[in-house]
């Protein structure tokens, strides 16, 4: 129960992170930065992008 309760809150975190880093307002290349993190880092990936770098990511410039 418990390792699906884990696989289940990283896996929700994982396609939050990668829908609001594609959909997000920074350059091609701040994108691109950001989903190969969030795919390279399964688990601390979409963290490290929702709580340290979402702003630099939706930055312009």
């Amino acid at each position: 129960m418990l390792r699906y309760m884990f696989w289940l809150i990283t896996t929700t975190l994982w396609i939050i992170a990668l829908a609001d880093a594609i959909r997000g307002g920074g350059t091609l290349g701040r994108k691109l930065v950001s989903v190969a993190l969030i795919i390279a880092f399964p688990v601390i990936g979409p963290l490290l992008y929702l709580f340290a770098l979402r702003d630099w990511a939706h930055a312009r410039g």
